[in-house]
């Protein structure tokens, strides 16, 4: 039987990254009361987590105070590796559900991680995610790779000059 977690609107949530850009690891730290676990996400997944979220409050009417961004905190080491996110509205509840589920290609019986968070706290995490993703990296503005501090072979001009940024 795989793992499954629940954590509920009480959660504290925190996204973060370790190690130089180019070379991070993304992971979400979720905290209730004494449970505590860590996940690790790729930075496309993070990007594409905040992008939704952003979209989806969007389309809500307004939100509230947002909370302050959690820190993530030790102990850090991932329980498991994140391959499909979820995430969806309750209107009913006025919640926002977050579902993560393991990356295991052949393994029909993966974890679960199910996350009810507020709208509020769901805003949060999108901004710290935000300010993640920008953190990394500068990318090409031609080719939208990113730039490597050693130079960058911009496949766009075949490589014999550098873009500017």
């Amino acid at each position: 039987m795989a793992d499954s977690f629940s954590f509920d609107s009480s959660s504290e949530v925190a996204l973060g990254a370790i190690g130089e850009p180019g070379n991070r690891v993304f992971i979400m730290q979720i905290r209730e009361g004494t449970q505590s676990l860590t996940v690790k996400l790729e930075k496309t997944q993070v990007a594409g987590l905040v992008q939704y979220i952003a979209m989806m409050l969007g389309d809500l009417d307004r939100l509230g105070h947002l909370p302050a961004a959690a820190l993530v905190r030790p102990p850090i080491e991932p329980r498991f590796a994140v391959g499909e996110i979820g995430v969806e509205y309750h209107e009913d509840d006025d919640i926002v559900v977050v579902e993560l589920t393991e990356l295991a290609e052949e393994v029909p019986d993966r974890a679960k991680v199910v996350l009810r968070i507020t709208k509020e706290l769901a805003g949060t995490l999108a901004i710290q995610g935000t300010g993640l993703i920008e953190a990394g990296r500068p990318t090409c503005p031609l080719c939208g790779f990113p730039i490597e501090p050693e130079g960058h072979p911009c496949p766009r001009t075949n490589g014999y000059r550098a873009p500017t940024p």
